[in-house]
């Protein structure tokens, strides 16, 4: 970005407890002292739930109907539910519940609860639904906001949520043919995901709907044969005439099963491999190791000031038009999860090639994936083993009112950030923990207008709002970069440790 590197000024630790949606806190200030919250907590009626790879992606243009055919999937009543930018995650419980995760809170709190603040809040990055649903307690269904469409942000955070699941549920209108949107979306999904099924809403609504799967089925067919050989689901989410519903059920259980079978036999495989033997001498490795991490990090952070110069971009442009400084919060918060998905996603490709790289020269055969996924456990416990008593592993950061950034230790802090869920401690592959950053409370309240009793309502100064986001972003470098550093640190030491232990005794013996 150009920002350079700056000493970061004396910050605000207060984290004002603004809740999600309307939701009242009852408690004081969340300060940047360790949050201690339990990335485990569950809703009281909630389930044992599925892996992570258990989870289907339910994406679609807004108002496409994709809550709905949620809704009908699990055969939960049809409920207002006012989410805005939140994602919903639908798990299997013993009562219907829904728990706001909210950046800045230790714990969940109940949605919706009346609130007696006025104005803008924070809203939440997800919101848990439980449900007594059978599909449930194989599949975890994710909901993408309706919000924000299709835009960049959420394709981007939709395919990495995919990837790392079952596959995506694509939801289609049947009133028309696929959009520019849609098929930017699909085209960059059939790059990372192996499995993608369609839904065609409303076709009760719409008697031309034939056609318009037609016409769909032929956009797609140009975008490569993954597309034009995944399957349609007509359905109808009329209470008086549902179809189709019940084969898309069975589409998501067969997902399910084919996942399981293929995680126990790559389990199967890592559990029975042989020996891997070190014959070579030397310290050569360790220069290797030594050049590949430095060549990752550097390129890692060159990204971060990269993006932070468009995300600057992007938000000033939002300022001269739009809604001006009061939508500054919402678009930059959402623009930082985004790199922050980014950023994770990179830092774990660096580790798989790392290891790939540094001991593919190192071991006298060439490591398979089971191999890589014995390197990968043996350096997450290394990481792990390293730590400084009493240091959490898990940390993430609050963009504060005064522009300066707020560390918050623990793994509910993390989780509270996290749009799935998912960014759980036994990640498969992963190695150091992901990032994860937004705005506290305080910061989507300070650039709101200000009302005035009699008098009409005061905006706040577009020069003070460019100069607290310019202020903001380089502080979001000068911090994600020494968070990058810290973790490709922890990458090199654990590697080495691994590495060093395979040379003096000839063996692998992770």
């Amino acid at each position: 970005m150009g920002f350079g590197v700056m000493q970061a000024p004396l910050i605000d630790l207060t984290i004002t407890s603004a809740p999600a949606f309307g939701v009242a806190t009852s408690g004081g200030s969340v300060s940047a002292m360790p949050v201690r919250g339990s990335r485990g907590f569950r809703p009281s009626g909630a389930a044992p739930q599925p892996p992570l790879r258990s989870c289907a992606v339910v994406a679609g243009a807004a108002r496409s109907g994709k809550t709905a055919l949620v809704n009908a999937l699990i055969r939960r009543p049809a409920e207002p539910m006012e989410a805005g930018d939140a994602w919903l995650v639908f798990r299997h419980g013993d009562r219907p519940e829904a728990w706001a995760y909210v950046p800045g809170h230790r714990e969940p709190r109940p949605f919706p609860e009346r609130s007696s603040v006025k104005g803008p809040v924070r809203p939440a990055r997800r919101i848990e639904v439980t449900h007594p649903s059978p599909l449930l307690k194989r599949v975890t269904l994710i909901d993408t906001p309706g919000s924000g469409g299709l835009d960049a942000v959420s394709a981007e955070i939709s395919l990495d949520a995919a990837a790392d699941g079952l596959g995506l549920l694509f939801v289609v209108d049947a009133a028309a043919p696929l959009g520019r949107a849609d098929l930017d979306l699909l085209g960059a999904a059939a790059d990372r995901l192996q499995r993608i099924a369609f839904v065609l809403t409303r076709i009760d609504q719409h008697d031309e709907w034939p056609e318009v799967l037609a016409a769909n089925r032929a956009l797609l067919a140009a975008l490569g044969p993954r597309l034009a050989t995944a399957p349609w689901f007509p359905v109808s989410l009329a209470p008086a005439s549902v179809f189709g519903v019940a084969e898309l059920r069975h589409q998501l259980e067969a997902w399910a099963e084919e996942q399981g079978a293929a995680d126990e036999e790559a389990a199967a495989r890592t559990g029975g491999v042989a020996a891997a033997t070190v014959s070579a001498v030397g310290d050569g490795w360790q220069e290797h190791l030594e050049r590949e991490i430095r060549t990752r990090r550097l390129a890692a952070i060159e990204r971060v000031s990269i993006d932070l110069a468009t995300i600057h971009v992007r938000c000033v442009q939002e300022l001269g038009s739009g809604k001006g400084c009061p939508e500054l919060p919402r678009v930059l918060d959402r623009q930082l999860h985004a790199l922050s998905v980014r950023s994770t996603r990179q830092l774990d490709a660096d580790t798989r090639d790392v290891i790939g790289a540094v001991f593919g020269e190192l071991l006298d055969t060439p490591p398979d994936a089971a191999v890589l996924a014995r390197i990968a456990g043996a350096a997450r416990r290394a990481v792990d083993a390293a730590r400084d008593e009493g240091r959490e592993r898990d940390r993430a950061l609050l963009v504060t009112t005064t522009s300066g950034v707020a560390a918050l230790t623990g793994a509910g802090a993390l989780d509270s950030l996290s749009a799935t869920g998912a960014a759980e401690p036994g990640d498969a592959g992963r190695v150091v923990s992901p990032l994860g950053i937004g705005l506290n409370a305080g910061s989507y309240a300070m650039w709101q207008a200000r009302h005035a009793p009699g008098g009409p309502p005061k905006l706040p100064d577009k020069k003070d709002c460019r100069r607290w986001l310019q202020h903001a972003l380089r502080e979001i470098e000068v911090e994600l970069g020494h968070e990058l550093s810290e973790r490709y640190a922890e990458l090199r030491q654990a590697l080495s440790i691994i590495a060093g232990d395979a040379v003096d005794h000839g063996v692998l013996l992770a």
